[in-house]
Order: structure tokens, then C-alpha cells, then sequence
């Protein structure tokens, strides 16, 4: 939560059914360098609801670590895993909940970094395989849907109460604004050879984490955010405080 200190330094985001390998590949490579890695195969607690651990877990972490590939969000094959037949009455989508809800931590001050790792296609050859570029290969979806999923709002919100963070702060986000504000943090194309695609994110992760923990430990409302950022999460946070108030003072002789 805000003021505490952070649990995990990274939060994997991935799509199970496209990019499991990958995320292992990650946490094994990260946890070995020293790092707190929440990933759901090791982390999400046996009895809790998923949306409620993940939700948890991220809320838990600095960094916002998202796996993007072809099959994740841009499927030929698979119609829930391409966000560009996503429509206002979808389904919700955990990945792209995970999305919404990174963006609504960072705006409170909780996440304070998102990571994204664009994962070009894996072609195998007689070196070990390699990966193609990312966006030059056509991986990244175009999306033309600029549709609000209701689904996902609605989960949104109930998460946000579960954890008291009351309503968003952001406005309702369309599919293109989501993955758009994602991408647009500056993260790493996996491409070229496979034994060392990843390790530029291993790197920069590694930094990321130490900058963060250097001298005594950062909690997530640490000094290197600006300022500026650091005076409207106040004025916000202030004044949902002030909207609790309204709230609950006419009860106030009943307690």
C-alpha cells in the first residue's frame, strides 16, 4: 500500500497460454540476481480468487513487468487473445485488467516503474532459435476499436473497493489508450538469438531495483518521483479523504 514498503520489486504480467516459458525464463533469471519476484505459479496463494491475488500482488510491487507478444494480444487464432476484436460487452480480459489497473497504480504513486517487454516471434533454427523484431514483424496489434470494455471498468472498480483505493483516478480508458500508455514506457525488444534475448531486461530490471533500493529502503512513495507528481497524488489522495468524510459524517453520533 502507499507509505509501505514494497514487498516485491517486479510483477510479471503475462499471457499464460502464449508466454508461460517466458515469464519462467524471467523469474528464474531475476530471482538468481537477488530479486522479489511475484509471478503467479510461485506466488498466487492456494484458495484465492485470481483476480484478488493478482490485484494483491501488484499492489505489492515496484515495477510492472508486461510480457507482449503475437499471441497475446494480436492471436489470428485465438479470439480472446487479440485485443483488436475486443467490444464494449467483451468479456474481462486479465491481461488487459492487469494493464488498467498497472496505469491506475503508477497515477497513485504505488507502481513505480512499468517495464514492457516486447516479444517478438520465435523462429527455430540450427543455432538454438531467435526471436524476430517485435513491430517490424507485425506483432503489435492495430487497433481501430476504440471501445471502452465494460467488463473490465466493472472489475476495475470492485478491486479498487476491495482495497479501499475508492474510485479511479483515471477516466474510463479505451482499448488503444491502455496498450498505447503501456508501450509508451520505455522497456525492451526481445529479438536476435534466444540464449541472450532476455538479458537486457535483466539488466535494466537489476538497475531499476537498485536505484530503487539503494541506502535504506524506498517505500513506494520514494523521492525520486518529481515534485510536481509527488503534489497531485497529495491533492488527490486528500481529497478522496475529504470525500470519505462527507461520507461518513452524518453517521458519526452512531459510532
Amino acid at each position: 500500500m502507499l507509505g509501505e514498503v514494497a514487498e516485491f520489486d517486479v510483477f510479471l504480467s503475462y499471457r499464460v497460454q502464449s508466454d508461460v516459458k517466458h515469464a519462467e525464463i524471467l523469474y528464474d533469471k531475476l530471482t538468481s540476481a537477488g530479486l522479489k519476484v511475484w509471478w503467479d505459479k510461485k506466488s498466487l496463494m492456494p484458495g484465492v480468487p485470481w483476480k484478488q491475488g493478482f490485484c494483491d500482488g501488484m499492489v505489492k510491487s515496484l515495477v510492472f513487468l508486461p510480457l507482449l507478444s503475437r499471441e497475446a494480444i494480436n492471436s489470428s487464432s485465438v479470439e480472446k487473445q487479440n485485443f483488436s476484436l475486443l467490444s464494449r460487452s467483451s468479456q474481462c480480459d486479465n491481461v488487459l485488467l492487469e494493464h488498467r489497473l498497472a496505469l491506475e497504480l503508477v497515477e497513485r504513486g504505488i507502481i513505480m516503474n512499468i517495464y514492457p517487454v516486447l516479444i517478438g516471434d520465435f523462429v527455430d533454427d540450427a543455432h538454438g532459435g531467435s526471436y524476430t523484431d517485435y513491430f517490424a514483424s507485425g506483432c503489435h496489434p492495430q487497433l481501430t476499436n476504440a471501445v471502452i470494455v465494460e467488463s473490465v471498468e466493472h472489475a476495475l472498480q470492485d478491486q479498487l473497493n476491495r482495497l479501499c483505493f475508492g474510485t479511479p483516478l483515471l477516466d474510463e480508458q479505451t482499448v488503444p489508450v491502455v496498450l498505447d500508455s503501456i508501450v509508451k514506457n520505455q522497456g525492451c525488444l526481445i529479438d536476435g538469438p534466444y540464449d541472450t534475448a532476455f538479458d537486457p531486461v535483466i539488466t535494466d530490471v537489476i538497475q531499476m531495483g537498485r536505484q530503487k533500493r539503494s541506502g535504506d529502503e524506498l517505500s513506494y512513495s520514494s523521492s525520486w518521483r518529481s515534485k510536481e507528481q509527488k503534489s497531485t497524488i497529495k491533492k488527490r489522495r486528500n481529497a478522496e479523504i475529504d470525500s470519505l468524510a462527507t461520507i461518513v459524517e452524518p453517521y458519526a453520533e452512531l459510532i
